[in-house]
């Protein structure tokens, strides 16, 4: 299984990606399709090539184009705008960020649970909030964690796949941007868990208002999400930005 594991990060784009996350991902596509793994060098080609397909929609839907050298010099230079524009997620919410700070800011959280962080907390962390950035790419972390350095900020970074951690620290809000939709089959049950088992007073879930090929959706807002919601009893607003559908949850 090792091996395995690390021909399957042989890739730049998910070097940082965790072990757990990959051996996840192969589990249960060996387990989906019958299969094992095999000793041919064709059927484990194919199934390299599957599972790396897979963990791009974890990793390379908004990988930067920037190289590392360059995000280098500007986290010495503390030019944190400049690498937010480099990411392609914060770069399309750029035009949000005003608006969804006004909420944030609105309900006063003391402090912030960031599932799925990406880059967002060089946009929203400040010091008067404890803030908890978990992802899956570890290069990501590494400049939040300078960030917070820097700038003071009272904060932790986990690279820890959000499916299978169930220990979160307690938040005033969790915040989750675009990142349910790309947590494959098991969505529906994964948003469940996370929405019950989070001790959090508010949430702030965001889903993409576009397609990967850029095209608006023809109906950007989740019913399948909304319909949890109803289940689980919980007051939401949505409100529609111009990238993204933001729902603001109150946990009953």
């Amino acid at each position: 299984m090792e091996n395995i594991i690390k021909e399957i990060k042989h890739k730049p784009e998910l070097k940082d990606l965790p072990n757990s996350l990959v051996e996840k991902t192969l589990n249960e596509y060996l387990s989906k399709n019958g299969i094992s793994l095999s000793n041919s060098i064709k059927e484990r080609k194919i199934i390299i090539k599957e599972i790396r397909a897979q963990l791009r929609k974890y990793s390379g839907q908004y990988t930067s184009k920037s190289n590392i050298k360059n995000r280098e010099e500007l986290i010495k230079e503390g030019r944190f705008s400049e690498i937010l524009n480099q990411h392609a997620s914060t770069r399309e919410r750029s035009a949000d960020y005003e608006e969804i700070k006004e909420i944030i800011n609105n309900l006063n959280p003391k402090s912030i649970l960031d599932l799925g962080c990406g880059l967002n907390p060089l946009a929203i962390a400040s010091q008067e909030v404890n803030y908890y950035a978990y992802d899956i790419k570890e290069e990501d972390l590494n400049i939040v964690s300078e960030f917070f350095k820097i700038n003071g900020i009272k904060g932790e970074v986990h690279n820890k796949d959000i499916r299978i951690t169930d220990n979160f620290p307690k938040a005033d809000l969790c915040i989750i941007f675009k990142v349910l939709d790309i947590l494959g089959d098991n969505r529906n049950e994964t948003a469940r868990k996370l929405l019950t088992t989070i001790n959090s007073n508010f949430f702030l879930i965001s889903f993409a208002t576009r397609t990967l090929g850029g095209k608006p959706m023809n109906s950007p807002y989740r019913r399948w999400f909304e319909k949890i919601l109803n289940e689980l009893k919980y007051p939401y607003e949505v409100k529609r930005m111009k990238q993204e559908v933001v729902y603001l949850i109150k946990k009953a």
